[in-house]
């Protein structure tokens, strides 16, 4: 069957996939679950000696374990080293069409630092290119459009979206962004899939009148979408709604519905919640599409929000209030001889709450004080500091030294507007 008769069913399957009812999605995750097991527990050695087990019965992994045992964990028979070899080159090279052994490999530092690759085959491609156009393409897939994306890299997996109807323009992100800027403003876009970063200096641009585009719809990716950089790109681009899809090497995990609400993909992914508190949990995931580097039971380093009041658009699918970022970005102060544990959304308000500061990075130092990247004045300087006193009076803890410095962006890296060095 051709690449593109397949990614048009998986569109269709996507696309008029429907629960009614939160039982029914369940009854329907068990069993692809059960099927998939069964296909791994043949195929993955290091999982052969779990057959004929539940899902529960499986260890817990993370970044760590899945790059350690990567030769045993994937079932194409691609080692680590030359997956990572091949990765690599392509990243220096910036060519990014071969495939190793007709799958395709990918990179991914992610914002943990460390290094990883992942694998990804034909099927799985022609899937997730079905996915993507089910929940993102306005009028269906037979309309017209021009898609821009902006990436660090140009892969099989966005090229395999491109058709007669739809132009895929990419955009590296480590070229000179007013280049990039330059040829968007000559290509236009009718969907825009853009980190961010990226995002905000396209909406200054806008507001500077150096650009005038009018995508009909705008997609964030990679980094994390603060509430306020959202509001600014909204008015920006003249829309009701900033798309997003929280994707990453192991997989995309939510995407967001009509409202504007950001939905887990519970079709694809089976989503355990490592509760922190009432509504803020760690997501340990089960993706029962991907065959070709099983991720089971993967335990995330992120820190999500669920919504507890339901979505108007009616889906049984849970909802995020938000993503809050890295685990390992909560803040940690000292009080009263015990750890303070300070979430990234309160040292946000300490920033937002001190009036309209527009760039911004916090650094926890790892000696516990803090860094404000901000270009700001000496009054703003004082508002922050009176809201991190607060913060420190209302939870017992001693407040911390603070620094202000210039605002830097570095490109090479994902924006982090909040973050803790460890």
């Amino acid at each position: 069957m051709s690449n593109k008769l397949n990614i048009l069913l998986s569109y269709l399957k996507f696309r008029h996939r429907h629960f009614s009812t939160r039982k029914k999605l369940e009854s329907y995750q068990r069993k692809k679950i059960a099927k998939h097991l069964r296909f791994v527990t043949k195929k993955s050695g290091f999982y052969r000696k779990y057959a004929g087990k539940k899902l529960e019965d499986l260890p817990v992994i993370d970044k760590g374990v899945m790059m350690d045992n990567f030769d045993i964990i994937n079932t194409v028979g691609i080692s680590r080293d030359e997956a990572l070899e091949f990765a690599v080159q392509a990243e220096r090279s910036r060519e990014f069409d071969p495939k190793l052994r007709n799958i395709t490999v990918g990179l991914s530092s992610g914002t943990s630092h460390s290094r990883g690759a992942f694998l990804v085959e034909k099927t799985e491609t022609e899937k997730w290119a079905g996915f993507v156009l089910a929940k993102f393409l306005p009028h269906g897939i037979t309309g017209h459009y021009r898609v821009a994306f902006f990436m660090r890299a140009n892969s099989n997996l966005y090229k395999s979206v491109s058709s007669k109807n739809i132009s895929f323009e990419f955009y590296d992100i480590y070229a000179d962004m007013e280049q990039n800027i330059e040829k968007l403003k000559r290509l236009g876009a009718d969907i825009l899939v853009a980190q961010p970063s990226a995002l905000l200096m396209i909406a200054e641009a806008l507001e500077n009148g150096r650009i005038d585009i009018h995508p009909e719809t705008v997609i964030s990716i990679a980094e994390v979408l603060e509430k306020e950089d959202e509001q600014r790109i909204k008015t920006a681009f003249g829309l009701d709604v900033i798309h997003q899809v929280y994707q990453c090497t192991e997989g995309c995990l939510a995407t967001t519905c009509r409202c504007g609400t950001l939905h887990l993909n519970e079709d694809i992914v089976f989503i355990e919640k490592e509760y922190i508190d009432e509504k803020r949990f760690v997501p340990i995931i089960t993706d029962f599409e991907r065959t070709s580097q099983p991720i089971i039971r993967y335990r995330l380093n992120d820190v999500l929000v669920e919504k507890k009041e339901p979505c108007p658009c009616g889906c049984v699918y849970t909802a995020l209030e938000k993503i809050e970022g890295r685990e390992d970005d909560v803040f940690v102060f000292s009080g009263n001889g015990k750890e303070v544990r300070i979430f990234p959304d309160f040292i946000r308000r300490c920033i937002l709450f001190s009036g309209n500061i527009r760039n911004y990075r916090i650094v926890q130092q790892k000696d516990g004080s803090i860094i404000v990247y901000s270009d700001i004045d000496d009054e703003m300087k004082k508002n922050v500091l009176s809201e991190f006193a607060k913060l420190a009076k209302d939870n017992g803890f001693a407040s911390p030294e603070i620094k202000f410095l210039a605002y830097t962006y570095d490109k090479n890296r994902k924006l982090k507007r909040v973050e803790r060095l460890t």
